[in-house]
């Protein structure tokens, strides 16, 4: 069973990863209409001021700390019901 149960973790919780960048990135077109400044838009990074770049950073991390944190209980919950008769 835990032979399953790790790599299905890992697959769920690097979904959970992507979804959170997606999520972060849509939350910051839908506020302020542009891209986000983030790694993978690295002009739109160094165009931007750093208090924006900052802003993006904070919402970025806080949307990945509660998926994660989401994540993180939803498999422990399946797992212990796994274990349970």
């Amino acid at each position: 069973m835990k032979l399953i149960t790790k790599p299905l973790i890992i697959a769920i919780s690097l979904l959970a990863g992507l979804a959170a960048a997606r999520i972060s990135g849509a939350i910051w077109k839908g506020a302020t209409g542009e891209q986000p400044p983030n790694v993978t838009n690295p002009d739109a990074q160094q165009r931007e001021k750093i208090g924006k770049v900052l802003a993006f950073a904070v919402i970025s991390g806080a949307t990945a700390s509660v998926i994660q944190a989401v994540t993180k209980r939803w498999t422990q919950n399946m797992v212990e019901k796994k274990r349970t008769p």
